[in-house]
């Protein structure tokens, strides 16, 4: 089955067409450095990831680039309330904005280009839209024409006739129903002169404004035509609709084939927002919860749907990656511990023929549209089918073959991405037959009935964190946490 994904731009479902085969290009709209990410950002930060992974899964070769926004209104404002120097400022929140990917396991983008990096593109490019007739210059800035382009606001349906004449927004952010034309380059204000936070241009000293800064940053890590480009639902307007337009100016190409737009993480029906003041800092949730509480949690929602956030909803997401984390180390432990191959049979094949069918699932509901919480079913399910298998004889075969499967789906979606024991000898063979040697002592140590001897082996152990459990078929050991 082809992939197919949800268009903005559309408004369809269409079958993925990269423009180069086997490769796929994705730029998401990064962060504006001038806060601490709240959950609602990360989840758009995670919805990139989420589709590079499966991607990678597929086979394509994946080149995504995540811009960070260095300078606009936000950072030179909040920086002068920290009293801070503005490059100082944005270097203390980029910092933490990695922490927090790097503790989601979100893998980094293969680059991170800041604005500041290249500010002399940004005015190489407002030159240009200068000189074809879609910019001019006015007394506090360089604006775009918005209707000198005939398809401006195709991503949200405007219509050109129905837009106010002559109005500009020197604010980078405004809504739907003031639509005017854009700030390509603002002209320092008397703080921004004062502060030296300015740089020169044809026009005078100043800065970018914040819709030229990914239209520049994209074409020139990624080409003239980006494969698919990511954000939250929220940028839609302006600032999408504003990169299609000077994009589509200067290249002369669409500037993007895939628009996937990433749905609000609502907080008592409310949007998660600086603005309205209802944030969930992750920072502030980390010592509770570990990384991949989150990861569930926002694979239960489709991407393009409403999250509702509630503290159960976490609670919910942590007990469900425990059941897995339990499927896991179980059947770990049973591979690590079998010394006894039971043979092929009917139960085996079984076993092998459903793991077959659930691999076939996982990718149809993922082909479609990256429907995450099916997925998510799917992996419970294999759980259940193989936490059912080693009621009885095991065959290893077997039983690997569905583990390595619940390994790659589990890796797709970036759970337990690090090690799931915590002791870094597990999995050495060394160690493991070390251990493997202390079990056979201790059963024969409680075949001639020496419990003192089985009691001290097995407290020993347990002083290292090493828990033995007997069952039917075996003893079998994991790491406590």
């Amino acid at each position: 089955m082809t992939i197919v994904i949800r268009n903005s731009l559309t408004r369809k479902i269409e079958e993925l067409k990269t423009v180069e085969e086997g490769k796929v290009t994705i730029y998401t709209c990064g962060p504006t450095v001038y806060g601490v990410p709240h959950i609602g950002n990360y989840r758009t930060f995670f919805m990139s990831d989420m589709i590079r992974r499966y991607f990678e899964f597929k086979g394509l070769e994946v080149l995504h680039v995540m811009n960070i926004t260095d300078i606009d209104d936000k950072t030179i404002r909040d920086s002068g309330k920290e009293g801070m120097p503005i490059k100082e400022f944005t270097e203390k929140y980029t910092d933490i904005f990695f922490e927090g990917i790097d503790w989601l396991h979100i893998k980094r983008a293969h680059v991170y280009p800041r604005a500041t990096e290249h500010i002399q593109e940004m005015i190489d490019w407002i030159k240009k839209l200068v000189d074809k007739g879609y910019a001019y210059d006015a007394e506090d800035g360089v604006y775009f024409n918005i209707r000198k382009f005939k398809d401006y606001g195709k991503l949200i349906n405007i219509k050109l006739e129905d837009l106010k004449v002559g109005e500009r927004a020197r604010s980078d952010e405004y809504d739907k129903e003031n639509v005017q034309d854009f700030v390509l380059w603002k002209k320092s204000t008397e703080e921004e002169l004062k502060r030296k936070i300015f740089y020169e241009s044809p026009w005078g000293k100043g800065r970018p404004g914040w819709h030229i800064e990914c239209s520049v940053m994209s074409t020139i890590y990624l080409g003239d035509t980006v494969d698919i480009h990511t954000g939250a639902v929220d940028l839609k307007f302006p600032h999408h609709t504003n990169e299609i337009a000077q994009t589509e100016v200067i290249t002369g190409k669409p500037f993007v084939n895939y628009w996937v737009h990433g749905e609000m993480l609502n907080l008592k029906d409310e949007k998660m927002s600086k603005s309205l003041g209802n944030v969930k800092s992750l920072h502030q949730l980390m010592d509770k919860y570990e990384p991949d509480t989150f990861r569930y949690m926002y694979l239960s929602t489709r991407y393009d749907s409403v999250l509702d956030f509630t503290m159960d909803k976490l609670e919910g997401a942590q007990n469900s990656v425990e059941r897995l984390r339990t499927t896991y180390e179980t059947i770990q432990s049973h591979l690590r511990n079998l010394t006894q191959k039971s043979p092929m049979g009917k139960r085996e094949e079984d076993l092998l023929n459903a793991t077959k069918k659930l691999r076939k699932e996982f990718e149809e509901v993922m082909d479609n549209n990256f429907d995450t919480p099916k997925g998510l079913k799917v992996i419970h399910e294999l759980a259940k089918d193989m936490n059912k298998y080693i009621k009885g004889e095991i065959n290893h075969g077997a039983l690997a073959e569905a583990f390595d499967l619940y390994k790659l789906l589990l890796d797709t979606y970036g759970l337990f991405e690090k090690s799931v024991s915590t002791d870094s000898m597990v999995g050495n063979e060394t160690f493991d037959k070390l251990i493997q040697f202390l079990i056979e002592l201790r059963e024969a140590a409680r075949k001639n009935k020496d419990y003192k001897t089985s009691d001290m082996i097995r407290d020993r152990l347990a002083s290292m964190n090493i828990v033995l459990e007997d069952s039917p078929t075996g003893t079998i050991w994991k790491i406590k946490k």
